[in-house]
């Protein structure tokens, strides 16, 4: 049941465009607010989110860049998914640098990190919070390997659901938010209607 419903979303997530894909790129534009303070009224998107793999398996190249007019937030966690006849705990993900900060942490496991009230993801990026933070105009730059047959595509899947929000294909929560930076939001790319992914 898991694998169907995912897939059905996938189904749905290129027929309606909701994410873009060519040939060996995979790109997440979060540009849907599912917290409660968005970025500073800041145009969208507030997060790219782009995976490539050089149109051969085996490696991803993942760069994720904060919006250059997200004002005074930062993002502080990062959650993605894989296809779920892999097994995201093979993965081997290493930060390889950018202009913005070195993660806290990388975790994996299967459905085992929840983004607020939207569903469960194999990837979770814990960032900093404090002092040097992932912010306006920044990028991130990972290398994931460690299963033969990875390519881009493999990461375009929904969460497993799990709560009322969602699911969606990736997320990833905003801090300092609003005019007194005392807010917080959640992101993700556009999500899949619930007629779609439920087909």
């Amino acid at each position: 049941m898991r694998k169907l419903i995912r897939n059905a979303g996938l189904l749905g997530a290129l027929l309606f465009g909701f994410t873009q894909v060519q040939a060996a790129t995979l790109t997440y534009d979060f540009n849907n607010s599912f917290g409660d303070t968005p970025a500073d009224g800041a145009p969208d998107p507030w997060l790219t989110a782009i995976f490539d793999d050089g149109g051969s398996a085996g490696s991803v190249t993942l760069s994720v860049t904060v919006g250059s007019s997200v004002g005074i937030a930062e993002i502080t966690e990062l959650y993605f998914n894989l296809d779920p006849i892999l097994n995201p705990t093979d993965l081997s993900i290493n930060y390889l640098g950018g202009s913005g900060p070195a993660p806290l942490s990388i975790n994996q496991g299967v459905d085992a990190y929840k983004a607020d009230g939207d569903g469960l993801y194999d990837i979770f990026i814990n960032l900093p919070t404090s002092t040097d933070t992932f912010d306006a105009g920044e990028t991130l730059v990972f290398d994931i390997g460690g299963i033969a047959s990875l390519t881009a595509g493999d990461f375009n899947y929904l969460s497993f659901p799990d709560g009322g929000t969602g699911p969606f294909l990736a997320a990833a929560k905003v801090q300092s938010t609003g005019i007194d930076g005392e807010g917080s939001d959640w992101i993700a790319p556009v999500p899949v209607p619930a007629a779609v992914w439920l087909f």
